[in-house]
């Protein structure tokens, strides 16, 4: 361990113990010759405070923008950061650091608002990606534990009055399917300016057009309005329920472990070239 990683490994722990958040990055992988070497730590808490560095001061400031951002996803990290030259160290053009981004993330809360078809199959593959479950509709025939045992809180009950009791965290990643325009309008309402990792709402374009403008006729911010994922999820051609989920979730993994979407068989060729 280079020298001062116990300290910063001290802090971390320090800040843990005492509730507060942070963040440790971990250099794992570094060119031959580069400096900062592999091991060398630094803690970030949650104001962007350090102790310890990564490199020299660029390179610390963009790893701990990058250790804020994965403390509000709730998240951990891989990042890497192109390197010629890094405190004396030269490295071969094309060399990269690459860094790990550790945080202590609470459970991810998965808000399935609506639960209809698409809503049951968000709560089940949902579950099996380590979400906890929140189902919240106005039918008691749909939202109830039968329907959705992977549930862990069921809101059989008015979407508005159920959403302004529900504990929206930066660890809630909300999803908007309810049964019509109507619905989907009073629930974005709701959520719209919450500190929610995700909103995102179904919906064809012409009905996302029309919640948009009401909102908006309503003093909703437009900075408000671009925060939602409409129309939802990546174009992955889905058609059925499931695929539908499959498509959300996987626009959800992108948002919150900062993947680019892309297919990795063109990533993995461009870097071969």
């Amino acid at each position: 361990m280079a020298q001062g990683n116990e300290e910063v490994l001290a802090a971390y722990l320090q800040a843990l113990g005492r509730g507060q958040k942070a963040a440790m990055a971990v250099v794992i992988k570094s060119p031959p010759g580069a400096s900062p070497g592999e091991g060398e730590r630094m803690m970030v808490d949650g104001e962007g405070n350090t102790v310890g560095r990564i490199g020299g001061e660029s390179l610390t400031a963009m790893v701990v923008e990058d250790c804020l951002k994965a403390m509000a996803r709730g998240a951990p990290a891989v990042v890497l950061y192109p390197l010629t030259a890094q405190d004396g160290g030269m490295v071969e053009p094309g060399g990269a650091l690459e860094v790990f981004i550790e945080v202590p993330g609470e459970q991810p809360t998965l808000l399935i608002v609506g639960a209809g078809h698409i809503g049951q199959s968000l709560a089940r593959i949902g579950n099996h990606l380590g979400f906890s479950i929140a189902v919240v509709d106005d039918r008691p025939d749909f939202a109830n534990a039968e329907r959705f045992p992977e549930a862990d809180h069921i809101m059989a009950e008015d979407f508005s009055s159920a959403l302004q009791r529900f504990p929206i965290s930066e660890s809630t990643y909300i999803v908007l399917v309810t049964r019509g325009h109507r619905h989907d309008e009073v629930s974005l309402r709701q959520v719209i300016d919450s500190p929610a990792a995700y909103v995102g709402m179904i919906g064809s374009r012409r009905r996302v057009r029309a919640v948009f403008q009401h909102l908006e006729e309503e003093g909703v911010s437009r900075h408000l309005l671009d925060r939602v994922h409409s129309p939802i999820g990546l174009d992955i051609g889905a058609e059925t329920p499931e695929e539908i989920a499959v498509s959300i979730l996987a626009e959800i993994i992108k948002e919150r472990r900062g993947g680019t979407g892309q297919p990795l068989y063109s990533r993995q060729r461009v870097a071969n070239q």
